[in-house]
């Protein structure tokens, strides 16, 4: 940034005529940075912007008004293209607001993230659960069956006295695994 006295100084002008190019670009639109004074500080473009002016001018092929329009057009398109330093501060404040939400967006995906993860542990747990109680029927349904029990008594062991019980001699079962499973 320049100060108007560096500026009439390089360029060669009384600071007056510096003053007066410079409000004929503020009534085109240009708005100069200014100090806590309320000095006008010029940037790089706004120098040659009005070096263009004095240039233009001293030829004598366009009037100062033309020249100032000319200049003030040129000035809003480079700051189409790039933004001047003043807005930098804008720029940064939009930024750094645009990476808070950024932020929170992440956080809250985090979250939604970590209650699918809850879930899909208890879904996978709640499976689990079912295949072990599958399976432990399967191995009920494949277990062996128990021998049978001879039911036929000898006669004589009716004769006996009711206060001995019985004793009942199993009978092994000499059938294959699938016989025993469909009972044949």
């Amino acid at each position: 940034m320049l100060t108007p006295s560096e500026v009439s100084t390089n360029l060669k002008i009384q600071p007056s005529t510096l003053r007066k190019y410079s409000a004929l670009l503020e009534q085109e639109g240009i708005q100069f940075k200014r100090t806590h004074k309320n000095a006008r500080l010029y940037t790089d473009s706004e120098y040659i912007a009005i070096k263009g002016i004095i240039a233009t001018v001293h030829s004598g092929k366009k009037s100062l008004e033309e020249a100032v329009i000319e200049a003030s057009r040129s000035l809003k398109k480079n700051n189409s293209i790039a933004p001047r330093e003043r807005d930098s501060d804008d720029i940064a404040t939009a930024m750094l607001n645009e990476v808070k939400q950024l932020k929170i967006q992440l956080q809250q995906q985090e979250e939604r993230q970590k209650e699918r993860d809850i879930m899909f542990v208890e879904v996978l747990e709640k499976m689990q659960q079912k295949i072990d109680r599958m399976e432990a029927q399967q191995k009920q349904l494949l277990a062996p069956v128990p021998e049978e029990f001879e039911l036929d008594a000898p006669e004589s062991s009716s004769q006996q006295p009711e206060s001995e019980p019985e004793t009942v001699t199993p009978k092994k079962d000499t059938r294959g695994l699938w016989a025993r499973i469909w009972n044949k």
